[in-house]
């Protein structure tokens, strides 16, 4: 086939979000077979895409060129207009010619959202000016773009010398050969009138012409696609009228042949240029080096030697004076590991942020692969030491698989930011950024998105995704294979147009956020290495998700705010704070009789990983764990490779002793004696290949990732060596490929215990706290939850079974969050609906000059505009104000007139009028009667507390029929 003539340059993929119905693998495909040489990607505002776009064409011998259809404003960036329609951003094509292109393209693209962003819901755009361009245009191509391009606008507009202006402008400032008149043809009237003019500006000017085609996606007959998936965006339906639409369905990638039709009245140029400029394009994105932020270290010193010196002194500390033998010569094996792999600088940073937030009190836990390491135990990273519970280095970090070492640490989210803020002042605030995070389009979202779109009610298309299987990350393929309902949907007219349009959807990039951890840094600024992006919070993100910056050799840091850590955190704050005990939580005793009771009898309300299910509080009740070894399978076990293999079952029976323990081969008894015979961790299925078949941990390491990662080839070559080395062990070939096809699904979902152990830590730890601080450890839970209905309830359950009162909500007792009275817990007022944050904050200080005496009182020591009347009846109806005598039905009577009387006595106040009363400081004055109205019966009183707190506080509605219950009841 003869090399096509035409390159397209003006394409966007799914990264211009819910606008580009390309998917990259798609575009490169159709490259492919259209035997084109290069393709261009210019995705709106973003290099989101980039690189999967780069990669991909690489792999497939297509030329990619990288550029973005950038939005410009005709002033400045910084103009934010809030009375116009719609924001002013016109469009314009910048391709990159060589790497100083690159580095400019990310520079601007990252401006564009950090200084130029305009906010106008949908229409938000990054912008760009003219002062960004003439300062970053080098090593750029510049195209005039569609008929929303700023010249192209300007003639629309009938402004032909204005539009002259502008395009001299931007000439000025590429120079010769790097702007160009982008003509298409679409069919629309608007080009019919823009681009004759447009010709006739460039012949003035003396630029040079290229043709472009628009394309969003990829056949014509994917145009409908495309008008879903904007309708998506903008949250319109087909048959509105007033929907974003494309006039036509000519925005595809057409033949070289289609594009000369469509051009054909324009000079042959139009299409020449094209390859023209692909041939001018050149970039190389081949990263090899990590870009890894520098740390100071003291004089006398570098990286290697103060890591040691750190590591050396950490762990005397640790152990309090003499170290043992087998512990110093883990940590030298360890050191040298990391010094010949070049982590010694990685490791101190996280060192330094975990020595800053350790010194602000911040409580942390290090998940994952990081707690095999005995070097981060000493640096105080870790809270527990690898040695104690058999963990594995290798696992973490080795020779044969040198990768980034992962270290994941998780904080309390209100801490979390304080140390990312130490980071940003340490290294610099251009310097520390987020990582972006992709959320595509999964089968049963995408269902309801495209049954929306085409006026689908809510409740048909929920009809429709009920009937997808409820397996995690099912696609729709999958789904209408195993279900025969959807196989006789996709036959019908209405419904198969619904999963056709779906399917063609379905994993496509919807949202792009902030990643939920993830944190890079560098010395210099960050856009220099990766486009930046501001999300809604001001949060600054690389435009690249975790394994792009890993791509391209930015390091990235995990800090993840988890709920669980502040809840500890703030538990441990209120014994101190109640009791005066402060509890060290990293010297609690790991054999308390008193917190394996509370597990074993099924008490795992609140506990981190064991209050999941049902399931979850047999299985423990089952194992009774006495010991922590016992305590730390119980997350790897519960979950569905285990269960669906018989392992979990085994791992119970024979610990009570119901299963002979057995093992597959003499040379696993090591492995695997501490979880009677099973294999439960990855770190065991690494011992197996050491023990047996003579693998180095390095080694182990890598058979280990490969059966986790099914990876074939691999595997092969791993089977071979395994029964190799155990044959040279004297173990037959037999018994060693019967081992190996043995652990080989074991190793697909064996948990690595280093991340268990971190994990049951936290379980115990909680566990404990609520073993001996059940209250304070409650109320602290139901605070964290308080907006929660469903886990309030299940909380205050379980105060019932822990002999704890919930005392109900008081005006003159609760606070914000649910508190400790005596042995019992007073209701917080959070958890009112209805009743604000600042609306409580008046009313604890309005309670700071003494206790309310009645609802007058409260009324006129209140501020009517913050607790206003609503508010008022919320506490009214879930008795708040019972304490003060009178029942809520009286309450409820006597608002109104209280309303009037402290609106009456505030203005007086507030005139500076005096009464003979207050001259003498009595408390109240002519305080209204509470009227004699009946009370509301206990159906209205449990109606409104279910209303107003989500549940039933003063009773059941089915406590009257108890003692029917009760006869007729034959088992319990």
């Amino acid at each position: 086939m003869p090399t096509p003539d035409f390159v397209h340059l003006h394409n966007h993929s799914e990264y211009s979000l819910l606008d580009g119905a390309c998917r990259i693998k798609d575009m490169i495909g159709w490259a492919q077979q259209q035997n084109a040489p290069a393709i261009g990607l210019t995705d709106h505002g973003n290099m989101f895409g980039i690189l999967d776009f780069y990669k991909t064409a690489k792999k497939a011998d297509v030329k990619p060129i990288i550029g973005c259809e950038a939005y410009i404003a005709l002033n400045s960036r910084y103009d934010q207009d809030p009375n116009r329609r719609f924001p002013r951003a016109y469009h314009l094509i910048l391709l990159v010619e060589n790497q100083q292109g690159y580095k400019n393209l990310m520079k601007l693209v990252s401006l564009g959202y950090t200084e130029g962003y305009e906010y106008k819901g949908i229409f938000s755009r990054p912008r760009i000016d003219k002062e960004l361009l003439q300062n970053y245009h080098e090593g750029l191509i510049v195209l005039t773009s569609c008929i929303h391009g700023t010249v192209p606008s300007l003639l629309l507009q009938n402004q032909p010398q204005q539009a002259f202006e502008e395009l001299a402008t931007l000439k000025d400032i590429m120079g010769p050969g790097h702007l160009f008149i982008e003509i298409q043809m679409h069919g629309l009237e608007e080009e019919n009138k823009v681009m004759p003019q447009l010709l006739e500006l460039g012949r003035k000017l003396e630029l040079p012409l290229v043709g472009t085609n628009d394309c969003h996606y990829i056949r014509k007959e994917d145009a409908e696609v495309h008008e879903v998936l904007m309708n998506i965006q903008t949250g319109k339906t087909l048959e509105d009228e007033k929907r974003l639409s494309f006039a036509n369905d000519q925005f595809y990638f057409k033949t070289t042949e289609e594009m000369q039709s469509a051009l054909k009245d324009f000079p042959e140029e139009v299409i020449t240029n094209t390859v023209a400029i692909a041939e001018r394009c050149h970039i190389e994105l081949d990263y090899k080096d990590y870009i890894m932020p520098q740390c100071e270290v003291p004089e006398g010193h570098d990286t290697d030697s103060y890591l040691v010196h750190l590591c050396r002194e950490g762990l005397k500390q640790r152990y309090k004076g003499t170290v043992p033998e087998d512990a110093n010569e883990q940590l030298e094996y360890e050191l040298g590991i990391i010094k010949q792999t070049g982590f010694s600088g990685y490791l101190l940073i996280v060192a330094d942020y975990v020595r800053f937030a350790r010194k602000r009190g911040f409580p942390i836990s290090a998940r994952g692969s990081a707690g095999g390491s005995l070097a981060l135990y000493a640096l105080g990273v870790t809270s527990f030491n690898p040695m104690d519970y058999d963990l594995i280095f290798e696992r973490f970090l080795n020779l044969e698989r040198i990768s980034m070492p992962d270290i994941d640490l998780d904080f309390a989210p209100e801490h979390r930011d304080l140390v990312i803020e130490y980071l940003s002042g340490k290294y610099g605030h251009d310097c520390v950024a987020h990582v972006a995070a992709f959320s595509n389009m999964k089968a049963k979202a995408v269902l309801r998105d495209v049954g929306r779109v085409l006026g689908m009610s809510p409740a048909e298309a929920d009809r429709i995704v009920k009937l997808i299987p409820p397996v995690l990350n099912i696609s729709l393929d999958e789904a209408i294979e195993s279900v025969p309902g959807l196989q006789e949907m996709e036959k019908s007219e209405e419904q198969g147009r619904l999963i056709r349009l779906a399917r063609a959807l379905e994993g496509m990039k919807r949202h792009v956020s902030i990643h939920a951890s993830g944190v890079v840094m560098v010395n210099d600024a960050l856009d220099k290495h990766v486009p930046l992006f501001k999300d809604k919070n001001e949060r600054i993100a690389t435009q690249f998700d975790g394994d792009m910056v890993k791509d391209v050799g930015l390091v990235k840091f995990d800090f993840l705010g988890v709920k669980t850590i502040a809840e500890i955190h703030h538990t441990v704050q209120l014994i101190e704070k109640i009791h005066g005990v402060k509890i060290d939580l990293e010297e609690i005793p790991f054999d308390d009789q008193k917190t394996y009771e509370l597990i074993g009898k099924g008490l795992l309300a609140g506990l981190f990983q064991l209050e999941t299910s049902a399931g979850m509080r047999a299985v423990i009740m089952q194992i009774k764990p006495t010991k922590f070894e016992d305590f730390i399978p119980i997350p790897a076990l519960y979950r569905p490779g285990p269960i669906e293999s018989g392992m979990m079952d085994s791992f119970i029976n024979r610990k009570l002793g119901l299963e002979e323990i057995t093992y597959p081969h003499p040379t696993l008894e090591n492995a695997l004696s501490k979880t009677y015979g099973v294999c439960i961790y990855q770190e065991q299925v690494m011992q197996i290949a050491r023990d047996m078949a003579g693998f180095t941990m390095g080694q182990a390491d890598v058979l280990r990732k490969a059966m986790g990662d099914k990876n074939l080839n691999v595997l092969e070559q791993q089977r071979e060596l395994f029964i190799q080395g155990a044959m040279e062990k004297g173990i037959s070939a037999e018994d060693a490929e019967r081992v190996f096809e043995l652990i080989l699904p074991f190793a697909g979902y064996a948990f690595n215990k280093a991340h268990t152990a971190a994990y049951a830590i936290l379980s115990y730890q909680m566990a404990y706290l609520k073993a001996h601080y059940p209250v304070e450890f409650m109320a602290t839970l139901m605070t964290s939850e308080s907006a929660d209905t469903d886990k309030i309830v299940i909380y205050m359950a379980e105060c019932r079974k822990l002999g704890i009162k919930v005392l109900p909500p008081d005006i003159n007792e609760s606070y914000t969050d649910f508190t400790v009275s005596g042995r019992n817990i007073r209701f917080g007022l959070a958890a009112i609906k209805n009743v604000s944050s600042n609306a409580i904050d008046a009313i604890v200080k309005a309670r700071d000059d003494g206790p309310f005496e009645s609802l007058q009182d409260f009324c006129e020591r209140t501020d009517p505009k913050t607790v206003n009347r609503r508010s008022i009846e919320c506490l009214i109806k879930c008795g708040a104000f019972d304490s003060l005598g009178g029942h809520r039905a009286q309450y409820w009577e006597y608002l109104e007139d209280t309303l009037k009387q402290a609106q009456s006595t505030q203005k007086d106040k507030a005139r500076g009028q005096t009464t003979l009363f207050s001259i003498l400081q009595e408390t109240v004055a002519e305080d209204i009667s509470l009227p004699d109205v009946p009370e509301w019966s206990l159906d209205e009183v449990l109606r409104y507390e279910k209303e107003l707190l989500g549940f039933y506080l003063s009773g059941h509605p089915l406590d009257q029929y108890c003692d029917t219950l009760e006869h007729y009841t034959t088992a319990t």
